[in-house]
């Protein structure tokens, strides 16, 4: 069965993936359920839990749970079985201490870019799709509201364990897990079918963004994809763009605790896309576009 796998197009290839993790993210997401059941608590609740209200009950905790099923199920086993059953070539999760500087640069270059994703995002929020599809509209509207009412429910932080739950939760999972699916296992797929770099990464951008089915957040979302894409196709390293993921989801973590506690101003969320604040996001998007050049240039000096 390796073999004949190992030799079908990637096309089958990621239809098998994608349904060895739906199949493990349903397998983890089930054996949780039993686990509450055999602990005799009624798991009716689940069948509504995106409309947690309580962030520090059992359905905002149980949502977690879920949360972390799917990361473990849908995104990092196809990447395993992608690196060991199929052995196919993809980017490494290291990275040679040589690339310590590329790495710095990058992290630096994200923070950096954070006026320029929010200065999009306030674009992205303001587009409106033609009357002939105002259902459309609609949708994406009320899709948005209740991605906006979970974040608000999971971003109530009141102790600093909260922060640390939320870190994990929210930063550094996603960031591991998602990487290693989009960039780790996606792309390299998409690039064997297209044999277009550029293609591929935009290709697999796009998709990361769609998955997230927030579309108000969409053009953002497929930018950083596009970065996190060139970051490791130009590194050969995952760890680039784990990096640079955890930094867009840990900040937005962190300014949403601080902002809780009363240590910063809710502008600090929006700094770039404030009104008058166009040239901030400029310079942001400037210091990004020099980030990812030293990058590749770094990269280049390695090959």
């Amino acid at each position: 069965m390796r073999e004949a796998l190992k030799s079908a197009p990637p096309l089958a290839q990621l239809a098998f993936l994608i349904l060895v993790g739906i199949v493990a993210m349903s397998a983890l997401a089930g054996a949780f359920t039993v686990a509450l059941a055999l602990g005799g608590v009624d798991v009716s609740f689940l069948a509504n839990i995106g409309r947690v209200t309580e962030p520090f009950g059992l359905e905002a905790y149980s949502l977690k749970v879920m949360q972390l099923a799917q990361a473990l199920g849908l995104f990092v086993v196809p990447y395993v079985l992608y690196r060991t059953l199929l052995d196919q070539p993809s980017y490494s999760i290291g990275i040679r201490s040589t690339n310590l500087r590329m790495l710095l640069v990058f992290g630096a270059a994200m923070v950096a870019s954070l006026p320029m994703i929010n200065f999009l995002a306030e674009w992205n929020a303001g587009l409106e799709l033609p009357g002939l599809l105002s259902d459309l509209q609609g949708w994406i509207e009320a899709r948005e509201q209740d991605v906006e009412h979970l974040l608000k429910v999971f971003l109530v932080m009141e102790t600093p364990w909260h922060l640390v739950q939320n870190l994990f939760l929210i930063a550094l999972v996603p960031a591991i897990a998602e990487e290693m699916l989009f960039r780790g296992t996606l792309q390299p797929l998409v690039f064997r079918m297209i044999k277009n770099e550029h293609v591929a990464i935009w290709l697999t951008a796009f998709l990361f963004s769609f998955f997230h089915m927030q579309f108000l957040g969409f053009f953002p979302r497929l930018l950083l994809g596009a970065v996190f894409g060139y970051a490791a196709h130009w590194s050969g390293s995952l760890l680039l763009p784990m990096v640079g993921h955890l930094i867009n989801n840990g900040v937005a973590v962190l300014i949403a605790y601080f902002i809780g506690v009363e240590a910063l101003s809710p502008e600090v969320e929006t700094l770039g896309a404030n009104e008058g604040q166009w040239m901030v996001a400029l310079f942001s998007a400037a210091v990004l576009i020099a980030g990812m050049w030293v990058v590749r240039k770094r990269s280049q000096l390695e090959v």
